[in-house]
Order: structure tokens, then sequence, then C-alpha cells
């Protein structure tokens, strides 16, 4: 903690306590005994914090994309699907005119898991697209879009969540005795051989000399789990479709060369998440006749409990009414640090554990998606990493927001909404320019529940703050 000297070396720091609020639905701020020197309590209603649904969040433009069917006993029951463009490995690929394939796989690098990993098994399934999902001007789309797909099945795999073994697998070398090589851990689904066959290896030259013609041709790709397969309460998984050549096709084919030599050869199509934005995750979330939707749909001003939801869902507004009592005291007021502390809910953090960590961020007077002074970027007052990190001793979430109180307190800035979600709105760059923010929103697939008004867990503000009168 940060003192500040005033006249002879005299010092003054407060910490206000809001446990003790008259009005129970307020959050108290607690005295500590060691640095509570001449301090004053102002004892009323202060934070104001309300679950509120979210929509929607990118769903393209990220380093990762999420598979998933997931029934959580509190939150209702989560799933994603992924639909994907593909990249030529060369322009103006020839695959000859007597190629014969061998496979065709569907390579997913594991970035993460969330669920059960020990009693369910899973079956995924690729589909075809019915629409263009590959556009030379990338478009931008949300986790809401619903992706037009053909009924047949084209691939399809069970398996179980080995998210973490690394394997080993041929590697082709032409013209060489092929090898085996170790790779990371990855879902790889054979597709269909008369499929890939008729579609793309006897393909015209025209459909494989560009990317924007052969996606014209191929529409892209649609995985997800099927729902009647997939047994127990499923999971979340998370695949790396970001990084250059991690998600592909591959196909491994048989070629005459033009002397007569039969030699294996392998074609990778990638699939280019990130700022391509040509891997896309498509969410749904039924939380009827849980306690989310019965806090989604209360009229209280506060909600008693806080529930945070990856993959997009809910997010929390904050308000901090009792700064105004607190600027009152005038402007000679310094915060020192100011911390907001939600509290997990015992008995919510098993058998699925809270997320990792939690984020805050602020609406300019247009809506727009900013960071508090916090976090950002070259400001003095940032810290890196200041995320509220989950606290596994305490359960507990805390959020540095001195620069923010202090700007607030100063009128340099107005609080025109703050929210706490489990959304990173620091990450990736959105490539289209109307929009505002940043989101790496599909790689935290968990779930969180902390106390609101509860009255055993509730959320706190604690500032310590010096009179510089």
């Amino acid at each position: 903690m940060k003192f500040i000297k005033t006249g002879l070396l005299t010092l003054l720091v407060s910490l206000f306590i809001l446990g003790a609020c008259k009005n129970p639905s307020g959050v108290g701020l607690d005295v500590d005994p060691s640095i509570a020197l001449n301090s004053s309590l102002i004892d009323t209603n202060t934070v104001i914090t309300k679950l509120m649904k979210q929509d929607s969040i990118l769903a393209n433009f990220t380093t990762t994309s999420a598979l998933a069917f997931f029934k959580d006993p509190i939150f209702g029951t989560t799933t994603s699907n992924i639909a994907v463009g593909l990249t030529l490995p060369a322009t103006k690929l020839s695959f000859g005119t007597n190629s014969i394939l061998d496979s065709a796989v569907i390579v997913l690098p594991f970035a993460g898991f969330y669920g059960d990993s020990l009693n369910t098994n899973y079956n995924v399934e690729v589909r075809q697209l019915n629409e263009i999902l590959f556009n030379i001007n990338p478009k931008t789309y949300f986790t809401t879009k619903k992706w037009a797909v053909t009924n047949t099945v084209v691939g399809s795999k069970n398996f179980a969540p080995k998210y973490r073994d690394s394997i080993f697998l041929q590697d082709i070398i032409v013209g060489k005795k092929d090898s085996t090589k170790k790779v990371p851990a990855q879902l790889r689904i054979r597709l269909d051989r008369n499929f890939i066959t008729n579609l793309i290896l006897k393909a015209d030259s025209a459909n494989l000399a560009t990317n924007t013609a052969f996606n014209n041709l191929i529409k892209g790709l649609y995985i997800s789990l099927n729902k009647t397969s997939t047994t127990n309460n499923g999971g979340v998984f998370i695949f790396n479709t970001g990084n250059s050549n991690a998600a592909k096709l591959d196909l491994f084919y048989k070629k005459t060369s033009t002397t007569g030599i039969i030699d294996t050869l392998n074609s990778s199509f990638t699939i280019q998440g990130g700022d391509a934005g040509y891997a896309v995750s498509e969410v749904t979330w039924d939380f009827n006749g849980t306690a989310v939707q019965t806090e989604l749909q209360s009229n209280n001003k506060s909600s008693t409990n806080l529930y945070f939801k990856g993959l997009s869902g809910t997010q929390v507004k904050v308000d901090f009414p009792y700064l105004q009592k607190l600027k009152a005291l005038g402007t000679n007021i310094s915060i020192n640090r100011a911390e907001l502390i939600l509290k997990v809910v015992n008995g919510t953090e098993t058998p699925y554990k809270p997320m990792s960590r939690l984020r805050i961020f602020r609406w300019d007077i247009a809506e727009r998606i900013l960071p508090i002074p916090d976090e950002i970027p070259g400001e003095p007052r940032s810290l890196p990493y200041n995320y509220g990190i989950y606290n596994k001793t305490n359960k507990t979430y805390t959020f540095n927001i001195t620069g923010y109180v202090q700007d607030l307190l100063n009128g340099r800035t107005k609080n025109y909404g703050t929210f706490i979600t489990s959304v990173d709105f620091t990450g990736i760059k959105r490539v289209n320019p109307t929009l505002t923010g940043f989101t790496t929103g599909l790689e935290q697939p968990g779930r969180t529940v902390v106390g609101g008004t509860n009255p055993s867990f509730k959320t706190q503000l604690k500032i310590y703050y010096t009179d510089l009168k």
C-alpha cells in the first residue's frame, strides 16, 4: 500500500467498512486496524452488483474455438459448434488425373477442456456448410450466428478427452522413406473418402486456383458434438485455431509421377482463425429452470448471487453510489488503493472448479468497451496482468481499481457503465474497424458463482485513502 506524507510525516490512512450496512442489500467496507489511523467511517449503501445476460461476443478473429455439449447442474446446457473455411496449400493446386485418396483427416489441436473428463464419452460429427464462410474481405460473426448446414454426416469419431496426451504420427517425406513424429494432443477426425475425392481431388483447376474459388466450391465444414451419443454431463473443448498450420484438413493420397513412380503425398488445408477469421464458434445456452434464470429475471436492484459463465452468457453491472459520499469530503482525497473483492459461494466450486480469472471493463459515453485506467497499456497507474485472479486459498477474486476510483472522484471520467465478465476484452484486435474492443472470450470455458448481496459472501469494496488537507 502506498502512503502519502503530509506536514511532519503525518499519515492518514482510512479503510471504510460496508459489511455492517443499514441496508442489507448494500456491500460493506472492512476497517483494517493496522492502518486505520485517524480514520472516519461512513456507513451507507455502496456497491450494487446486478446480473445481466450477455447475448453474444465476437465468434471469429480469435486464437481458439469452442466445441461443447455441457450440462451444468447450476448453469444449464451449453452447446458450441465450429464452422470453418479452408485455405489452399498453394495457388493453382493440382492433384493430377489419377490420384487416389488414402485418407482425409481434420486436425484440431487441444488448447483446453472443462467438464467431465472421466465418465463421459464424446462423439464428434462433421458436416458440410450450406453457406460460404470464407470471404476475401473477412466478415465479422458473433456467437449467436446460426449456420446453414447439410444433413449428411461426412465424418465422425467417438473419443475420450485425452487433451493432454501427445501422440506419434507418420511423417510423410516426399521421395524418401517416411518416419514418425511426436505432435501435441489433438483431435483427429477422418472424413468420408468418397466425399473428399469427389469434392476436392476431382475438382477442376479453376476451383483449385484461388482460395475464393475453392471455398465457393466447398463452402466450409461444420463440426459438432452428437448430443445423443455424448454421455453424462459432457464438457467444453477448446481448440487452437489461431496459430499457423495448427488446425487443418490433411489429405493423404497416392500420385503417379511422370516416370511411373507412385508416392504418397500430403496436402494440408489450414483452418485460419486468428486475424483471418475463418474459424467461427456458434454458441447456444439453455438456462431454463436454473438459478441463473431466476436471478436474471429478478427485479431486485442488486443480485443475491452472481453467475459468471465462459463462452459468453452473463456479465455483472457494477455501480458505486457510495463514491458520491466520499467525493463530498472534498478534492483533497487521494486514493492509495481501491479493491473490489468477489467471494465464491461455498459448495459451487465442486465438481467444477471456478474460472481462473475474471475481467473488468467500462463503457464510454457511446457504450464502447474500454479498459479501466489500471489496465491501459502505457498508463503509469496500470499494473501488468491486473486481472481478477482466483485465489484458491481465500476463494476470492480481487480487482485493483485504484486509478479508476481516483478518476471517478476527480471527475476525470464518468461511470457510464462498469462490468465484470469472464470475457477478456484486451486480447486480439478485431479486424472489422467499425467495432471497438478486443476479445479472446472463447479461451475460458468454465463458470463461477460469487456472492452479490448474499449475506455470507458479499461483494466488498475496500478503499484506502489519505486526506491531504
